[in-house]
C-alpha cells in the first residue's frame, strides 16, 4: 500500500492519503474545513510514511 500527499486548496492543509486519483479523492471533505478541494501533490517519502506509525521524523 503506498501512502499519498494531498493538500486542501481551500485551507492550505496537506494529509496523507491511500487515494492514488485526484477524481476520487474530489469526493473527500477536508478534515479541517470541510470543502471537498483536496489535491494529490505526489507520494509521501520513505521518512515521511515511518513517521505517521512510529512517531518519529
Amino acid at each position: 500500500m503506498s501512502y499519498n500527499r494531498c493538500i486542501c486548496e481551500k485551507c492550505g492543509n496537506q494529509y496523507a492519503t491511500v487515494i492514488d486519483k485526484d477524481e476520487d479523492l474530489l469526493k473527500e471533505k477536508c478534515p479541517n474545513c470541510g470543502e471537498m478541494q483536496l489535491k494529490l501533490v505526489g507520494p509521501l517519502s520513505v521518512s515521511e510514511v515511518n513517521s505517521l506509525f512510529y512517531g518519529g521524523g
